[in-house]
């Protein structure tokens, strides 16, 4: 059962004094808070519907699409006679929290971007490589196609941020290690709205294009150490315009996305 403490914290001013956000979606977001805060632990019983949705002083169909929403991230489990449970263990939970727990402290700090770049240089060549290796003809297409469906998108005006998220998420796929696709997925989901300010830049959207079209060469070849390097290279000239979305100098003619 949630403890004492959690249901105080979770029955607050933020669930009966909402601006601009559904309900369920801020019983959504306490328990996330709860989870991450270590609150509430891995197999904890959530009341009854009815008793939380008493707890809460909410409508049960809040509470009911708040359990549903935490379910398909993975963060509870339902089992037929026995109740809902909380779950952090699977790999859905983790990557949700990873995701929760990034959007939350980003912010706009320029510290917080500097650590997700790390963490990008630390993983992204080593996946690019592994997806040079193991990439099948299904996925070297589905690449292939997104990087003309992002030519499309560019000159008819657009950044092409969509098919930039795409095309990353998509060489994770062509890994085909399921863990690596939730991290990158959790990462990814935080950098969008950063990649898509850097894709504002004059001329950016169109290096983009050519620095993707340089990694998928290396992995339609098979080269997997072409294809870090490529991946190296693009992460190194993207990082200061993407911890700075809006630099005072001119972007460099080798920056990339």
């Amino acid at each position: 059962m949630i403890p004492e403490t959690s249901q105080s914290e979770l029955n607050n001013s933020e669930l009966t004094n909402l601006r601009g956000q559904r309900l369920h979606e801020t019983i959504v977001e306490r328990f996330h808070s709860l989870i991450q805060q270590g609150t509430l632990e891995h197999g904890a019983k959530l009341p009854a519907e009815r008793v939380l949705a008493e707890q809460l002083k909410v409508s049960r169909s809040s509470v009911r699409e708040a359990i549903r929403t935490l379910e398909l991230q993975g963060l509870v489990t339902s089992k037929p006679g026995s109740g809902t449970f909380i779950n952090t263990q699977s790999l859905d939970a983790v990557a949700t929290l990873m995701t929760s727990s990034l959007i939350e402290g980003i912010g706009a700090g320029e510290a917080q971007l500097k650590d997700i770049f790390e963490v990008r240089h630390l993983l992204e060549p080593q996946l690019a490589a592994l997806a040079a290796e193991r990439a099948t003809p299904e996925d070297v297409e589905r690449l292939s196609a997104i990087l003309v469906e992002q030519q499309r998108q560019i000159m008819e005006g657009e950044t092409g941020v969509d098919a930039d998220t795409e095309f990353h998420f998509a060489l994770a796929t062509a890994t085909h290690n399921t863990a690596l696709v939730k991290v990158v997925s959790a990462v990814e989901d935080v950098l969008r709205q950063s990649r898509d300010q850097t894709l504002q830049q004059p001329g950016r959207p169109e290096r983009s294009l050519n620095s993707h079209r340089q990694i998928l060469e290396m992995i339609r070849a098979g080269d997997h150490i072409g294809a870090r390097s490529a991946m190296e290279h693009h992460l190194t000239a993207v990082e200061p315009s993407s911890i700075h979305p809006h630099p005072q100098k001119q972007a460099t003619p080798t920056a990339n996305r």
